[in-house]
Parts: structure tokens; C-alpha cells; sequence
């Protein structure tokens, strides 16, 4: 009787450790981080060329690259020229942006070698006349290509802009985004082009203005009493690109993904002869029990 009593308390002891153990040692298959990619940029070709001719004024004129996020670039081209009427004279302004980006993705996942881009873009400002003149967006366009081949597979191209006589237009254009299909991670180059165009002619008072800048105002001189947009908000006037690299559809995501340390563990139950059958034992030796 007491031998009995014995190996049960010993099946018993090992069914507690198997227990414990079990709650102890209980892990949890937690997800892997999702797979991020970094832009890194590399050479650049940037110009902002005015011209005017006679009374002709071309104000700001920048070209703004910025990696807001480790996976994102964008680029922001400001300027506004204006054109007034000189003694019958014509006069004119013009300024043409041009940028050539280079740029480099990876991926902090050695195993995906492919990545999506997406690009987006939005055109704000006016553009405002008056009598014999006229004010242009002759081009507004942008595409991306890898270096590994030929062909832009990613482009957009806003459509032209003007008022002409005494008329005035607010823009604010934002196209649908577009994306590509999968790419190879690599060297990638942005190509963008902005043109504003102003004209006026005529004996006095005709005057254009293509403001497409956040920061620069025209001379009280230059702004007629009833100009158009006058006092509008210019927080976001600009011709703005953005690209955003994400993973490709079948890449690894946030998807739950068994880490190496989330293993079963097992517990070893004591020998017991057959006469002792506690509940949840072993009959058979050295039995091995897997959670």
C-alpha cells in the first residue's frame, strides 16, 4: 500500500511539473516586423532659369528635395513671374524648373528584392490677367525610372493652365496617383519639369502673374485694385511631387510568423509500474509529453 502511495505521489509530482512547466515556458508566436525600404539620395541636376524682358519681374524660384520618411521623397518647385505693359512695349517673364533626382532603395529584408513606387502630385496657385496679357502653365510633368532600363515606368503630366484677357483661375490639381509594377530595388532617377509663362502688351495698365509660391508677393505697385485671389491663402501654393516606396504584393508583411524561440517544449514524466494509473499519466515509460 505504501509503495502505491509512493508512485502515485510521483506521478503526481510530475504531472505538477509538467503543469508548471507548461505555464512557465508557454510562448507565443508573435509577428516579425514588416519589411521596411529606405530612399537614399544621390546626385542631383537642379535649375530654376528666369527671363524677362522689359517691365518683367521673376520672383522666388526654388526647388526643394526632402526625404520626409525613411521610404518617401518629395519634391516641392516654387516661383511666380509677372509681366506689366512698358509704353506700348511688350514685356514678358518666364521661368522653367528642371531637376534630375537620383536616388537609391533597400529593403531591410535581405530576402525581397522587388518594391512598388507611387507617385503623386498636386499643382496650386493662380494664374490672373489683365486687358491685353495672358499668364501659362505651359508644363507641369514628372516620371521615375530605374537605371537598370529604358522607358519611364512611372510618369504624369498635369494639364496646361491659362487665363488670358482680363480673367483670373485659382488651381488646385491633384491627380490620381499612379503606380508601378514591381521594380528591382536599385538606383532609380526622377526627371520633373515646371514652366510658367506671363505676357502683357499694350499702351499701360495690362499685367499677368502666374504666382505659384507660398513666400513672394508682388509690389503694391504691381497689384491692381481689383485683382483676383487677392489675401487667398498660399500655405500650399507649389508644384509638389511625392514617391513612396512599399512592398510588392506576396512580400512579407506584418502577417504572423512563428519566431525561432517559439518551440515547443517537452516534459519528461517519471517511470511508473502498470498498477498505477493516475489520471493524465503514462502507462508506457519513459513517455515523452509535447505541449
Amino acid at each position: 500500500m505504501k509503495k502505491t502511495i509512493v508512485f502515485m505521489s510521483i506521478g503526481l509530482a510530475g504531472l505538477t511539473l509538467k503543469a508548471d512547466g507548461s505555464q512557465g515556458e508557454k510562448t507565443r508566436a508573435e509577428p516579425l516586423p514588416a519589411p521596411s525600404f529606405t530612399i537614399t539620395l544621390g546626385g542631383r541636376d537642379a535649375c530654376v532659369i528666369p527671363h524677362t524682358w522689359n517691365r518683367a519681374r521673376a520672383d522666388g524660384g526654388t526647388i526643394d528635395v526632402q526625404t520626409p520618411s525613411p521610404s518617401t521623397l518629395t519634391v516641392a518647385m516654387t516661383g511666380t513671374p509677372a509681366a506689366d505693359s512698358f509704353l506700348g512695349c511688350t514685356s514678358t517673364a518666364t521661368q522653367t524648373f528642371q531637376l534630375v533626382q537620383e536616388f537609391e532603395i533597400a529593403c531591410s529584408d535581405p530576402s525581397i528584392t522587388r518594391v512598388i513606387l507611387t507617385l503623386d502630385s498636386t499643382l496650386v496657385g493662380y494664374v490672373r490677367s489683365m486687358r491685353n496679357a495672358g499668364a501659362y502653365v505651359r508644363l507641369a510633368s514628372a516620371s521615375v525610372s530605374p537605371a537598370s532600363f529604358t522607358g519611364p515606368p512611372l510618369a504624369l503630366d498635369h494639364p496646361p493652365l491659362c487665363a488670358s484677357g482680363t480673367e483670373g483661375r485659382l488651381c488646385n490639381q491633384h491627380l490620381p496617383p499612379v503606380q508601378g509594377p514591381p521594380m528591382p530595388l536599385g538606383r532609380y532617377t526622377l526627371v520633373a519639369n515646371f514652366v510658367l509663362d506671363t505676357i502683357a502688351t499694350g499702351v499701360c495698365n495690362a499685367h499677368a502673374a502666374a504666382d505659384f509660391s507660398p513666400d513672394t508677393s508682388l509690389p503694391a505697385d504691381w497689384v491692381r485694385v481689383r485683382d483676383p485671389f487677392q489675401g487667398a491663402s498660399k500655405k500650399s501654393f507649389g508644384f509638389t511631387l511625392t514617391v513612396s516606396a512599399g512592398p510588392a504584393s506576396g512580400s512579407p508583411s506584418s502577417a504572423a510568423v512563428p519566431h525561432p524561440a517559439a518551440v515547443r517544449r517537452t516534459i519528461f514524466v517519471p517511470d511508473m509500474p502498470d498498477t498505477a494509473h493516475p489520471v493524465g499519466s503514462n502507462p508506457k515509460n519513459g513517455k515523452r509529453f509535447a505541449e
